[in-house]
């Protein structure tokens, strides 16, 4: 058929000045029957009806010319049930409401997914790219989860690349030539599985990188952190620009077994006297060159002049096992806040726990693992916004017979404030086991105390949700 243009000509310019009649369509061997229209209008919409039916139904697509891609890797992970599949799909789509959203119990799906060792069904995986792309802190979980069909598909998609596979053999020309971010993004990836490659890329391109970038590049070093990073950063010491000095110093606060922190600890132990009753302290006088290098500066602490910060600077440096545990009920409170800096940037779980037994933060709860925290929770007497701060800042998943002592705790102590205040980290982490006493205590609760009866619907609701999960990947 060659009379489309025709045809759109008579619509163009009207009917009264150009005709266009069913014969010109030539309809021979395509249908036994001829549309009796009525009209010049008539005739026109009929034969666009006919001739675009044609034109979608007779369409052939064109022949593909570029490179066939090979198909994603196999997935041998299990399926999970139709019930979380139906449950993730409720999660993504939004459907289930919930107090703060649905991106917390889609992450505890998730979780969930991977420690089961199952997968999702291969129609969510857009949906899950969609979710990994729109929260960019999930996406660790989301690479994990959606295999390699997931990573394939993100190939195809530039907003999902975070998601896909870099080959081995195109990892060094495309961190050399890639955009800044998305080298950093390759760079994360590829430490969180060969960290020691991954130094080797940063290494071989340092000195041509601007010193944005070389600070940024060392950042992404705080993911698999070892004492094999430990020659980059000592150099890195000495760079030219202040912010890359930052960032070596940052990482080496948490690496107690370099040579900066020897030094460091050198320029401790003179001024920590530890005696049987107290602990003395003597404040250091002006810092020379050697401690200026090693990141020692004029900023002051809160609360503190200047010699007290430049003491718990070099505290904060200071390897842990230079001291001892059973000093920390004696010391001043420069020298506490010194430990407490070094227990976080160290990761240390011995001096978190004393720490936290002593001063309890939401800086020490957070940092310590779930039954350690909840234990040092489970002392504290006095139910108030103080408490409600810490009880947020404290990991999870919690015990379930914490969780269930805490939700009797509250009620008996009507604690409403508190209840509010941590409904985030209820939601999130109570163990499932708490959802009768929640039931219970929404139940007893006078229909005028809305706002605490909203808290403890949605807290029941999320209860509910994470007991269905629980339950179907174990």
């Amino acid at each position: 058929m060659t009379n489309w243009d025709d045809l759109l000509g008579a619509a163009l310019v009207g009917t009264s000045r150009r005709s266009f009649g069913l014969d010109r369509l030539d309809l021979t061997d395509r249908t036994d029957r001829t549309p009796d229209v009525d009209g010049a209008e008539a005739t026109v919409l009929a034969a666009a009806a006919l001739l675009a039916g044609y034109r979608r139904a007779g369409w052939t697509p064109p022949t593909w010319r570029g490179e066939t891609r090979a198909p994603a890797d196999p997935d041998d992970r299990p399926e999970c049930s139709p019930t979380a599949t139906q449950l993730l799909e409720l999660l993504l789509n939004h459907t289930i409401r919930v107090e703060g959203g649905t991106e917390l119990l889609t992450l505890h799906w998730l979780t969930a997914a991977r420690a089961a060792g199952q997968r999702p069904p291969h129609r969510l995986l857009v949906h899950l790219l969609r979710f990994g792309t729109a929260n960019t802190a999930t996406r660790d979980l989301v690479k994990a989860v959606i295999g390699p069909r997931g990573a394939w598909l993100a190939q195809h998609n530039q907003p999902w690349r975070w998601a896909a596979t870099v080959a081995p053999a195109d990892v060094v020309e495309r961190f050399a030539t890639a955009a800044r971010a998305d080298r950093l993004a390759l760079l994360a990836d590829i430490r969180a599985t060969e960290p020691d490659f991954a130094r080797t890329l940063v290494e071989d391109t340092w000195a041509d990188e601007q010193a944005a970038t070389r600070a940024a590049l060392l950042d992404t070093l705080h993911k698999g952190l070892s004492m094999s990073d430990e020659p980059l950063l000592e150099q890195a010491l000495d760079d030219r620009a202040a912010t890359v000095r930052a960032a070596a110093v940052a990482l080496l606060d948490r690496l107690p077994g370099s040579r900066r922190a020897a030094r460091m600890a050198e320029r401790a132990k003179p001024l920590i006297t530890l005696r049987k009753r107290k602990v003395e302290v003597d404040l250091p006088d002006e810092q020379d060159p050697a401690a200026r290098r090693d990141g020692v500066t004029d900023h002051s602490e809160p609360g503190h002049g200047l010699k007290a910060s430049w003491l718990i600077q070099i505290l904060a440096a200071t390897p842990l096992s230079t001291w001892d545990t059973d000093a920390i009920p004696k010391a001043p409170q420069e020298v506490l806040t010194g430990w407490t800096k070094a227990a976080l940037r160290q990761r240390n779980q011995e001096w978190l726990a004393a720490l936290a037994r002593h001063q309890p933060s939401p800086e020490l709860l957070g940092a310590l693992a779930p039954d350690t925290a909840t234990d040092i929770l489970s002392g504290q007497k006095k139910l108030d916004a103080r408490f409600g701060g810490l009880l947020a800042a404290t990991p999870g998943p919690w015990p379930a017979v914490f969780s269930a002592d805490l939700v009797k705790r509250l009620r008996a102590a009507k604690a409403e404030p508190v209840l509010q205040l941590a409904a985030p980290a209820l939601a999130e982490h109570l163990h499932p086991a708490a959802l009768s006493g929640v039931e219970a205590w929404l139940l007893a609760l006078d229909q005028d105390r809305k706002p605490a009866r909203r808290v403890l619907r949605g807290l029941a609701h999320a209860l509910t949700v994470r007991a269905t999960i629980l339950q179907e990947f174990t």
